[in-house]
């Protein structure tokens, strides 16, 4: 599954232009010292997190996007930011855990 067809298969918001990457898994956590170590190349990564620091820890760890749950947006300096290193930032209704589940499923489909 990639991006593009995870933003199909799901209601995302696109609030940022990324690569269209392959997804292996998803990653949920909101302290980045803890994402650091474990979120993977490939990873969807759930976050309430919104700063720029986000954008730097996704792009160090090859992650395939960020989705923020619960209708949270990011500044717009912020989506500039992934833009330009080319991570898609889409924002969902569902909370973290119903996001995964979904993910989970497509995943194993």
């Amino acid at each position: 599954m990639t991006v593009n067809e995870l933003e199909k298969s799901l209601t995302l918001k696109k609030l940022s232009e990324g690569e269209n990457r392959e997804i292996t898994s998803c990653y949920i956590s909101d302290m980045l010292s803890r994402v650091m170590g474990g979120l993977n190349a490939g990873d969807v990564w759930i976050t309430v997190q919104t700063s720029l620091n986000m954008v730097a820890v996704a792009t160090l760890a090859e992650a395939s996007c960020i989705i923020l749950p619960e209708k949270l947006t990011a500044s717009q300096e912020v989506t500039d930011r992934a833009t330009e290193e080319n991570i898609t930032i889409f924002s969902a209704d569902e909370d973290a855990y119903a996001l995964a589940k979904k993910i989970s499923k497509l995943l194993q489909d």
